[in-house]
């Protein structure tokens, strides 16, 4: 059962190479190999001076120096030789092609672990490497999981969804999160995509969106409405304008409509261009010479099918959706639970905040006994009920984040109403020739 997690590292590499390296660790030298690395025995200098050189090669000395990725398996599962090729082979499919890694597999503990150390700077083209949130997910967990497979190791399951119904799903709907930036983006890269025919039509689309497009530097990008440019090769996997172009590639091949009758694009247009341009009515109106060859491209060109884009709404009137949705959501919250005055409203938060304590309380106890527990059908159910607490937070996490900014805007609204009544009472008043109301008011 492997487990994978990757952290970055931003100084002390050759600490850090001399640690994963450890003789003492690693069988004498013996579970350590390098992918793109020649690596003498028990010299961990020399790898180091390696990633060192190709980062000056680059000029790219500063910021992340490189990363690492561990991966650990079950006690008693797998010997250090099969764990060893099994970490080569996974540097190897994920950064082999553009990067040094130096692939160390300790044996000094009751589990078995790998050590991939991922220089950051390639020295292929000097990109420094990138590591989206979703990487760990989309690349790296089921690469590994593929690999104890195919040498017949177990892998984690995922959890099964539980029966429990949490709070907000007796309205038999399942609040959805709110829009963020890239999310929006997404969306939009997606519609492009599906309506687009090549990539020069799919930036084409995106300007129509409302979208700002910069392709004249070294990396493409897009800037939404009210926000700077995003750089493709930074979205994740799925959206870099490597795969936009592929997806567009395998798409269904986009092909013109059909013209059965030449420019018309049915009989029927064609006789009445007929009618219009040739026989008794062309030589009543005089439509011959310059004035018909006129004429007749001018209808040619009205009568050319051109390729129709969808409506998209743009980024501010997503925004307007989203105020829209969340607005309903306030509403649905203090119909559902009667709530009609701010001491209501009060007492359903402090409600809340106790029932959130109550949760953290239990999820905490199960956490210490998750440390103490061995055995591993019983971390299993542990851990299952953790999730189970955790899926049960989220909606009242969300419903007293809709309670806080109902108090909020109760309060800036009551402000609001205050002080136009005064305004209004002011104006009265020196409508009246009470010019010294306020004074008045005031004593």
């Amino acid at each position: 059962m492997a487990q994978t997690k990757i952290w970055k590292i931003d100084n002390h590499l050759a600490r850090c190479v001399r640690y994963v390296m450890n003789p003492e660790k690693t069988q004498d030298g013996k579970l350590v190999s390098g992918v793109n690395l020649f690596i003498p025995p028990k010299d961990w200098q020399s790898p180091t001076n390696q990633m060192i050189s190709t980062k000056l090669r680059f000029d790219k000395q500063g910021g992340r120096l490189a990363y690492h990725l561990e991966q650990g398996f079950k006690p008693g599962e797998v010997t250090p030789e099969t764990a060893h090729q099994i970490g080569v082979e996974l540097a190897k499919e994920l950064f082999g092609d553009k990067y040094e890694v130096v692939v160390a597999t300790h044996v000094d503990k009751e589990h078995i672990h790998n050590h991939i150390l991922l220089n950051s700077v390639s020295f292929v083209d000097g990109r420094k490497f990138h590591q989206p949130n979703a990487m760990y997910y989309d690349r790296i967990r089921k690469a590994s999981d593929r690999l104890c497979e195919k040498y017949g190791l177990s892998v984690i399951k995922e959890a099964k969804k539980s029966r429990y119904e949490s709070y907000p799903a007796q309205h038999h709907q399942k609040p959805q999160p709110s829009p963020t930036v890239h999310s929006v983006m997404y969306g939009d890269i997606d519609r492009a995509v599906e309506a687009a025919k090549d990539l020069e039509d799919f930036y084409r689309i995106l300007t129509r969106m409302g979208y700002r497009v910069r392709r004249e530097g070294k990396y493409p990008a897009i800037s939404p409405q009210g926000h700077g440019f995003f750089r493709l090769y930074k979205f994740k996997q799925g959206y870099t304008e490597e795969d936009i172009r592929r997806r567009i590639a395998e798409k269904k091949v986009y092909r013109e409509p059909k013209k059965v009758y030449g420019a018309w694009r049915n009989q029927e247009e064609r006789r009445a261009y007929q009618k219009r341009y040739t026989g008794y009515y062309a030589r009543r109106y005089d439509r011959r010479g310059l004035n018909y060859t006129y004429l007749h491209y001018r209808y040619m060109l009205i009568s050319i099918r051109r390729q129709t884009y969808p409506y998209y709404p743009t980024v501010e009137q997503r925004k307007a959706v989203a105020k829209l949705e969340k607005y309903s959501r306030e509403a649905r919250l203090l119909v559902r639970n009667k709530i009609q005055t701010k001491e209501e409203l009060c007492r359903y938060q402090s409600d809340l905040g106790e029932r959130i304590h109550a949760l953290h309380k239990e999820r905490w106890y199960l956490k210490q006994d998750l440390q103490k527990c061995s055995d591993e059908s019983e971390r299993q159910v542990i851990q299952e009920k953790i999730s189970e607490i955790s899926r049960r937070l989220k909606p009242l996490y969300r419903e007293r984040s809709l309670c806080r900014d109902i108090a909020e805007r109760c309060s800036s609204v009551t402000a609001a109403v205050g002080r136009e009544k005064e305004y209004a009472m002011r104006g009265m008043a020196h409508e009246r020739g009470e010019g010294s109301w306020t004074t008045r008011q005031r004593q």
